[in-house]
């Protein structure tokens, strides 16, 4: 097993800038369909997307088309579309290398979502915060904003929040495992794995195979005793290079494929004898294939570097340098942030041209790699130091809002002693214009004294007179009292009168037809007898009929003779009262039999006259007593004896 250490080799985890053509087409096209279809509401972050991922063709148009999403999601007053355009142009000056301005787009992202209701979109600027953070090195802050950005993605489940919690999974993820916390490193590696399968994506997928290989990788090296933590990150990186060609048209950042081919390449040249070069050789060639077809110069350059250790293992000095000049050349193009992968490779031709005997050409390469090093030093050094300005102007910018607080507080103390002064002028004005106003008063009460006393007893002299008027209407209302009384038990006492010469009659009236019934009776009981008397049978039963009929009659005409002489005097009064004393003695008698229950063929038997002259009556009696057509004759008689 060959464990030498190598100047060109570095290990890459991922590059997320180099898409696939195809995918990134099919993306952009559908992203262009979906903005043509979308309410106005939704198309800010639309813009937004296709300004992220068509940066590559042309970052001032990808930075201009940001710029007009943002506008959008401000005039429709949308904190959470603001959020994720403000994230995005952070997102995208990193990529211009203009961190400064890259930092004020992402705080002022950071500072929108707390005005928004969508998780989501709050998630991504969240995640971007702490992405910048992990580019400047700071990984405490990162993982504050990673976990900030967690929380949010978790309260929604879609396609999106998936794909954020994936990503920011794997950012913790390889945030651990440079240090020495490899249970946190497994946990948000298995994290990111279980949420790339939830999601069902390519892109996600592959990531999290990837964090996961990468994961085993990092704890084998730090004990390459344990070999069954390589051969485990060797499975992992299998299982990704499946799952990409079988889904290679669908994955849209292709890159990260590229740099799993190079990673097991690495691992094959670092930990395995030179006799398993064949699959070393077979995971470079697919990283260069990858790497061309999505421009990833970086990836390229290393994969060149490390066919130039093979070549150096087998003392082919020729074919090592000319490895490296391909990689040199593969980034003659590239931004300025591969300086140091540029050094890496001046550093490897320096060692073949030494290793080579050609110390001239060693010494004119080791100058290079120092020129390149240099500007990688220089560019780290304007990194502290912008780092720290921008440390220092923040703490400058801290200490002028404390003073401005303080000034502020001060303020408002004086202020408030300004109002407590005023408060207390205005409430000693108060008062001395109260005590002129009492003592001005005082006097005019002074004056006025006497002709109040004055008044007084004018006012004196009148109440007493009130007084005796007062006392004069009580005397008379006291005589109109006593004479209304004298009057009130005149009428009480007539009334009285009235009432028992009314009794005394119908006692009468009474008494008399008990005499005739009893001499009718003893005519009766006559006839009753002499009917037994009778030759002819018939005549007998028909006289005793008769009598008989006659004699129930009267025991009947006796009930109610008891029952009408029951009847309270009350009665006929009420019954005159209701009628304005139109009522005559006949009509209190139908009256008094409608009382007695009787019908109208039993009050024209006992009064002698026919049916139809009882009905005659009644209607009268509805007239007098003040009834309306339909109304209960019986009931309204029967009313005014209960009443």
């Amino acid at each position: 097993m060959c464990c030498k250490k190598t100047t060109a080799f570095f290990f890459v985890l991922i590059c997320m800038h180099a898409v696939n053509a195809a995918a990134q087409t099919l993306y952009i096209d559908s992203l262009k369909k979906a903005l043509s279809q979308a309410p106005k509401e939704e198309k800010p972050v639309i813009m937004a997307e296709l300004a992220r991922v068509g940066y590559e063709k042309d970052m001032n148009r990808a930075i201009n088309s940001a710029q007009k999403a943002l506008l959008t999601a401000r005039q429709n007053k949308d904190e959470g579309a603001t959020a994720f355009c403000y994230a995005t142009l952070g997102y995208l000056f990193i990529q211009k290398d203009q961190q400064r301005r890259a930092e004020l787009y992402i705080d002022s992202a950071v500072k929108a979502t707390s005005n928004t209701s969508n998780p989501a979109l709050a998630s991504y600027a969240w995640l971007r915060k702490g992405w910048l953070e992990m580019v400047k090195g700071n990984n405490e802050k990162s993982i504050a904003g990673f976990l900030k950005a967690e929380q949010l993605a978790k309260q929604q489940n879609d396609q999106r929040s998936l794909s954020y919690r994936t990503l920011i999974y794997h950012y913790i993820a390889s945030i651990y495992a440079y240090g020495s916390d490899t249970l946190k490193q497994r946990k948000y590696a298995k994290a990111c794995m279980a949420t790339a399968r939830l999601s069902g994506n390519a892109d996600n997928m592959l990531l999290g195979y990837m964090t996961i290989a990468h994961g085993f990788f990092s704890a084998f090296e730090r004990d390459t005793a344990k070999r069954m933590l390589l051969d485990s990150s060797l499975a992992y990186y299998r299982q990704a290079i499946n799952l990409y060609r079988r889904n290679k048209e669908k994955v849209l950042i292709q890159s990260n494929a590229s740099a799993i081919a190079l990673n097991m390449a690495n691992s094959y040249f670092k930990y395995f004898p030179t006799s398993c070069k064949d699959s070393a050789y077979r995971y470079v060639n697919q990283a260069l294939t990858i790497g061309r077809q999505t421009n990833s110069k970086e990836v390229i350059a290393n994969s060149y570097g490390i066919l130039s250790e093979y070549a150096l293992r087998e003392k082919n000095f020729t074919r090592a340098e000319q490895y490296l000049q391909k990689g040199i050349a593969e980034l003659k193009s590239a931004a300025p942030g591969v300086d140091l992968t540029r050094s890496r490779l001046m550093l490897g031709l320096a060692n073949v041209a030494e290793q080579s005997g050609n110390t001239a050409k060693a010494l004119a390469y080791y100058k290079q790699y120092t020129v390149f090093y240099t500007r990688v030093f220089d560019a780290q050094k304007l990194a502290i130091t912008q780092q720290l300005e921008e440390e220092y102007q923040s703490v400058q910018r801290e200490n002028e809002i404390a003073r401005l607080r303080e000034r502020a507080d001060y303020n408002k103390q004086l202020n408030w002693l300004y109002i407590a002064i005023g408060s207390a002028s205005i409430i000693l004005l108060i008062l001395l214009l109260s005590s002129y106003h009492y003592k001005l008063k005082a006097s005019l009460q002074q004056k006025q004294l006497s002709e109040q006393e004055r008044e007084e007893a004018k006012l004196l002299a009148l109440l007493q007179q009130a007084e005796a008027q007062q006392l004069a209407l009580e005397k008379q209302e006291a005589e109109l009292k006593a004479t209304l009384r004298e009057e009130e038990s005149a009428r009480l006492q007539a009334q009285q009168e009235l009432l028992q010469d009314r009794t005394e009659w119908l006692e009468k009236e009474l008494l008399a037809g008990t005499l005739k019934l009893e001499e009718k009776n003893v005519i009766l009981e006559r006839l009753k007898k002499k009917s037994l008397d009778a030759d002819s049978p018939s005549v007998a039963r028909q006289i005793g009929r008769i009598i008989n009929q006659n004699l129930r009659m009267d025991r009947n005409l006796t009930e109610q003779q008891q029952t009408l002489s029951q009847i309270h005097p009350s009665f006929f009064d009420a019954l005159q009262e209701r009628a304005d004393n139109s009522l005559t003695r006949l009509d209190l008698k139908y009256c008094s039999y409608i009382l007695m229950g009787l019908d109208n063929k039993e009050i024209a038997n006992r009064l002698g006259v026919e049916p139809k002259s009882i009905r005659m009556a009644r209607y009268r009696l509805k007239q007098k007593l003040k009834l309306n057509k339909d109304d209960n004759l019986d009931q309204a008689v029967r009313s005014i004896e209960k009443g």
